[in-house]
């Protein structure tokens, strides 16, 4: 290379430039605190709830984001980035786009001792207030999530012409200071891609200085895939009315809610009469929306029990048809949209038990 090829290629990425930057007070914590002014009592309870393991992931991210920021590593970096394609979601909390690698962080705030064990499984070990063992449970890997969501990003990255030959690393990053994690005796993929918040910096530069990794991304090139992440993240709307069954005014206190949810007017009820005629009606709304909570409850549980996020067990379209359709058996949830033969394997018995009670 000559030196004038050389100073047309001088690179001005000397520092982590996040380009979007990680935000505490993110779109759905404010919705959600909107929300908690505008309900009843009994509704303030599952608000509040899913308001503290927000706040909770959102703590280890800033872990997280903190080690990023202050690592002097060149990168230009994404955070809370949602593609659709396909037929597939990933949600990413970090992608770093540095010169030789691309590297697709989950971060998870476990908490407790896990051990990994030699198949690769995850074991929470649960103990009482006083440190004594009480009893083992299984978890989701976390690594085969992010290996996955890593590989819809390449393909993106391929099928957009905006990657040619560099890797893209995932990491799953333990982002609870507290988190034991034994991984004396688990496969080496997983033992080289799952690290603590503050071994991260260390790790990407080990990366960076491997031999392996010589080809390089011009800084034009790293522009390229970081705007098209931007540009391309689909922010979830996630439907409150019916995640908390807010169908009924008498779970609203309707002054002013208008201008902080947006209500269908055909979903409210705009009388609160006793005497409504359409008595049978209503006694099956308040079944549906029993048996919606249910479902809800039961996705939220299994998204924490295994490590992802809950639209991933299913999504607020195929909860929605499941009521609509009350399958009665394995082969008629087989039919429900979303529902293939590894879902309906994975979650078929409880969802049937929820429906059919």
């Amino acid at each position: 290379m000559s030196i004038f090829d050389k100073l047309l290629n001088k690179r001005t990425i000397t520092s982590p430039i996040f380009l979007k930057e990680f935000d505490y007070n993110n779109k759905q914590l404010q919705d959600l605190n909107d929300l908690l002014e505008k309900v009843n009592d009994a509704k303030k309870n599952l608000i509040n709830r899913d308001i503290f393991f927000i706040k909770q992931e959102l703590y280890g991210e800033k872990n997280v984001y903190n080690e990023l920021k202050n690592s002097f590593i060149p990168m230009l970096a994404v955070h809370d980035i949602r593609l659709e394609f396909n037929d597939y979601v990933a949600q990413y909390d970090f992608i770093l786009i540095t010169a030789k690698c691309i590297f697709v962080l989950k971060t998870k705030q476990l908490n407790g001792d896990i051990d990994i064990t030699e198949d690769g499984d995850f074991v929470r070990i649960i103990k009482n207030k006083e440190g004594k063992f009480l009893r083992k449970q299984g978890m989701y890997n976390p690594i085969s999530a992010n290996e996955k969501d890593a590989h819809i990003l390449e393909e993106i990255l391929h099928r957009e012409k905006l990657l040619n030959s560099i890797t893209l690393k995932p990491i799953v990053v333990i982002s609870n200071p507290k988190a034991i994690i034994n991984k004396s005796k688990c496969p080496k993929n997983i033992k080289s891609n799952l690290y603590k918040y503050d071994q991260i910096s260390t790790l990407i530069k080990k990366v960076l200085d491997d031999s392996k990794y010589a080809k390089e991304l011009s800084e034009k090139n790293m522009y390229e895939i970081a705007n098209y992440l931007i540009n391309n993240n689909k922010e979830e709307n996630i439907d409150y009315i019916s995640r908390y069954s807010l169908d009924k005014v008498r779970n609203l206190q309707l002054n002013n809610v208008e201008k902080h949810v947006d209500l269908n007017e055909k979903e409210i009820e705009l009388s609160q009469n006793n005497d409504d005629p359409k008595q049978s009606e209503k006694s099956n709304n308040n079944e549906h929306s029993e048996v919606y909570e249910l479902l809800r409850q039961y996705r939220w549980n299994k998204s924490k029990e295994e490590g992802f996020k809950p639209y991933m067990v299913f999504n607020n379209e195929e909860l929605n048809s499941l009521i609509e359709a009350k399958p009665k058996s394995k082969e008629e949830l087989l039919k429900v949209k979303g529902f293939g033969p590894k879902k309906v394997e994975k979650y078929g018995d409880a969802i049937l038990e929820i429906l059919n009670k």
